[in-house]
């Protein structure tokens, strides 16, 4: 069993990501470096995203 802490991922569309949720998260499709979070209620809908990285904004 692990005893550490875990930092839970940011959705990027709405800042949070709860425990057991269902959410997504891909790589930046143009830095290819950054990982974009979406918690389960923004997943598969177009909500806009910003690459903390390099800065892409898409949808």
């Amino acid at each position: 069993m692990y005893g550490g802490s875990f930092e839970m991922p940011k959705s990027t569309a709405c800042g949070e990501v709860s425990p057991g949720e269902l959410s997504e998260n891909f790589t930046c499709p143009k830095c290819k470096t950054e990982i974009i979070w979406r918690c389960e209620q923004r997943k598969g809908k177009l909500n806009k995203y910003q690459c903390v990285g390099c800065g892409y904004r898409g949808q």
